[in-house]
């Protein structure tokens, strides 16, 4: 219906003007292009705006398209994979607050071909020079035999579950960095980390001497590199791998703080997003080396490790906003994709996401103790699910008998794997915090079941200990023994209580009942099949008395 204007003729209806041309920016964001170059859109969030010199022809309608030919739509199984986390994007109201950002957006407005560089001017009165450091060459560390030594055993052991590197790449550099031993360089650190790891895992009788003068190279260039110059890519690869190390064989706050900073490295680097969609905030530490898939496999591991380690820790994990970075695919020689799918399922258990009895269920059910891959993935499987069982155990006052039975195998199946690697003297941190999390879990589930495992697991937590002789393991093995006497020590006041209803004031009643009966002796009961036997409330002999 139109309606008449004032001067009584019906007015014309409005059509809306499409743009010729929609920029690229715009396409990818799926935001109205006005088609001016640059567009009003890229003006005023300080998008890089540009236009396809050739532009695609419009297709035919649907109405105009060959009979014959139909179109299907694109499965499930077709379509990109979504982002791990729907964090929401969140930029354009980052970049409408950020003052370092908006002196370029303005000199953008004012003169859009040719902005003057404005960012992040005037952010202090630039008192000091940045600070110059010299750092240990890591070629006066070690050999390049010990080097390569080393780099294989990472390979072997912690690339198949934190492939974040690319392993003929690392082989390739070490012979290059040694022909240039005076050139340092930023792919040091992670040499360092690499040695450092490798040093770690290979066994008591391969470890080299100067391992800590290693991890203290590496921490030397990230925090001088991080702090003061761009990071780069390999420096968020270093912080990983220092992560890893540290996480192994240091305090619960040092890994924290070094998987916090490799979080806050992504996204200086830019690794939170697709290298398509970058924008304004990150155009001064924007890092774009590597292939899309090693900064998807670095940025999701950092998240992991953040993430568990923060939970474990009880601390607060870090946050990024604006995450369009895609979930790594699955590698044909790694389980990296696997770890970051057992992260999916953890994130379910953040209390934003409620504590309710089937979603922890579901949870649990999600996470399969095969025989597929390592012992240290195992491990992490059966991790996560005692961290369920945690959250259950506080949830819900009754707990399924089916799912205690799912956890109480996932412990079994842990015991073993922990095991394993102890006498193959491989370090990794669930060797030992899963056993103690197990007995821990079993004398908590208290059970018949559970409770006849404990001598196992206590066994297992003990064969840890005997393999690495450190103050930690001695600590574990006490704290835990002391656990089991404090149960025993209440069963046998239940039994105390249960002693003293038959002995006060019966002995004379229970003598002449045997009396009565021709009994002297009392045969010595089995209660576990007499609990667990079906016996009826009323049967037929109570009633007849025969």
């Amino acid at each position: 219906m139109n309606i008449p204007t004032s001067s009584g003729s019906p007015s014309v209806p409005r059509t809306r003007k499409r743009a010729k041309q929609a920029c690229e920016t715009c396409k990818q964001r799926k935001r109205k292009c006005d088609g001016q170059n640059p567009c009003g859109f890229c003006v005023r969030y300080e998008y890089y705006c540009a236009f396809d010199s050739q532009p695609r022809k419009r297709t035919a309608s649907a109405s105009t398209r060959p009979a014959s030919r139909t179109e299907t739509p694109r499965s499930t199984e077709e379509r990109p994979k979504e982002t791990l986390d729907d964090y929401g994007d969140g930029q354009q109201e980052m970049e409408a607050t950020s003052g370092t950002a908006f002196p370029h957006v303005l000199g953008m407005k004012l003169n859009p071909r040719d902005a003057p560089g404005v960012y992040g001017v005037s952010w202090n009165l630039g008192l000091r020079d940045k600070p110059t450091r010299s750092f240990t060459n890591v070629t006066t560390l070690l050999t390049k035999d010990d080097m390569e030594s080393y780099a294989r055993v990472y390979l072997n052991l912690i690339h198949p579950i934190y492939a974040i590197l690319n392993g003929n790449d690392l082989l390739a550099a070490i012979p290059s960095r040694w022909q240039n031993a005076d050139q340092i360089g930023g792919y040091d650190a992670v040499l360092c980390s690499v040695a450092a790891l490798g040093s770690l895992y290979s066994g008591s009788s391969s470890i080299h001497s100067r391992e800590a003068e290693l991890v203290e190279c590496a921490k030397e260039i990230l925090e001088a590199t991080s702090s003061v110059n761009r990071p780069s890519l390999h420096h968020l690869t270093a912080w990983i791998l220092r992560t890893l190390y540290l996480r192994t064989t240091n305090s619960p706050h040092t890994s924290w703080m070094a998987s916090s900073t490799a979080m806050h490295v992504a996204e200086a680097i830019g690794a939170h997003q697709d290298p398509q969609s970058g924008t304004l905030l990150y155009s001064d530490t924007r890092d774009t080396s590597g292939d899309d898939e090693t900064r998807r496999r670095l940025f999701w591991v950092a998240v992991t490790l953040n993430s568990w380690i923060s939970n474990e820790y009880g601390r607060s994990r870090v946050l990024t906003r604006g995450v369009s970075c895609k979930v790594p695919a699955d590698g044909a020689r790694d389980f990296t994709a696997e770890l970051i799918h057992l992260y999916q399922i953890s994130e379910k258990l953040d209390l934003e996401h409620g504590n309710d009895l089937a979603t922890l269920l579901d949870c649990l059910n999600q996470v399969q103790i095969t025989d597929v891959g390592p012992d240290a993935l195992q491990l992490s499987r059966v991790n996560l699910t005692l961290t369920i069982y945690r959250r259950l155990r506080v949830s819900s006052p009754s707990i399924p008998h089916e799912a205690l039975t799912r956890i109480i195998h996932a412990a079994t199946v842990g015991l073993e794997s922990a095991v394993r690697l102890a006498n193959e003297h491989c370090p990794w941190w669930h060797v030992a915090n899963v056993p103690f999390q197990v007995v821990c879990t079993l004398l908590a589930i208290d059970s018949r079941e559970s409770l006849s495992i404990v001598g196992q697991a206590m066994r297992s937590l003990r064969k840890v200990s005997q393999q690495f002789q450190t103050a930690s393991m001695r600590h574990a093995v006490d704290a835990a023994e002391s656990l089991v006497r404090l149960s025993r020590r209440n069963k046998q006041r239940d039994l105390d209580d249960l002693k003293d209803g038959l002995d006060d004031g019966d002995l004379e009643v229970s003598e002449a009942s045997q009396s009565m009966h021709g009994m002297t002796d009392i045969p010595e009961l089995d209660w576990d099949a007499f609990l667990s036997a079906d016996i009826p409330l009323l049967d037929s002999t109570s009633l007849t008395g025969t």
